[in-house]
């Protein structure tokens, strides 16, 4: 599998536009899913972090690497940690399901800060490489010492991938699947450039935000009853 500068900044270039139309859609149709729409946006400004990379690397230029990196790790290890939860909480009808989704979200918020913020005071433990065609984000984090590489991973993705799970709209459970079978599968296929590799899937995934935005109108339809 190829990644470049050119695929990085195509695809940005894709998911803007959508993120726009879905936000239009969720404001004229149901704004609870307005965070959602926003997704497809945000992944569309993380993936043109991740061309900045690129540039940067093909032009051996460490302030490009590092600006684009530690914007692409911004949204990798903070942001999706809280918004991504919050999003589901925001857009939940079921209070039971809603309140979990707020915890995680506030779970996230803390420890995507525990994993980004001591990279911004300490840049000297992020290193930026080409493997398998892809980028590498080596970094060193704070729980390193007590949890594995492994652990560290679970722990991410339990606390987005749960309120998906739980969502009543069955739209976003199959979203949430979606997303969980790509991680296994980068996991697995390319453990060493995992969170590229992730990121990229789930922002093409993250179109499929556009169809549950224009289907978030229809009675019952989201919440998952026949």
């Amino acid at each position: 599998m190829c990644f470049s500068a050119s695929v990085s900044f195509a695809v940005s270039g894709l998911l803007l536009p959508a993120g726009l139309y879905a936000l239009r859609l969720a404001y004229g149709q149901n704004s609870s899913y307005l965070p959602l729409a926003s997704i497809p946006i945000a992944f569309g400004v993380q993936q043109a972090c991740e061309g900045l990379v690129w540039l940067g690397v093909e032009a051996n230029s460490s302030a490009e690497v590092n600006l684009g990196a530690f914007g692409f790790l911004g949204f990798a290890y903070w942001f999706w940690l809280f918004w991504a939860p919050g999003s589901v909480a925001f857009s939940e009808a079921n209070a039971i399901v809603r309140q979990v989704s707020w915890s995680l979200g506030v779970l996230g918020f803390m420890y995507g800060a525990l994993l980004y913020l001591p990279l911004v005071f300490q840049p000297d433990w992020l290193s930026v490489q080409v493997v398998h065609h892809s980028i590498e984000y080596n970094t060193r984090l704070i729980f390193d010492p007590w949890l594995s590489q492994e652990v560290e991973r679970l722990i991410y993705a339990l606390i987005i991938l749960i309120p998906f799970a739980l969502a009543s709209n069955r739209a976003l459970k199959g979203f949430g699947a979606a997303i969980a079978l790509s991680a296994i599968a980068s996991h697995w296929l390319l453990h060493q450039v995992f969170v590229s590799v992730w990121c990229f899937f789930a922002a093409i995934l993250s179109l499929l935000i556009v169809f549950i935005c224009q289907s978030s109108s229809k009675v019952n339809w989201q919440q998952g009853t026949d």
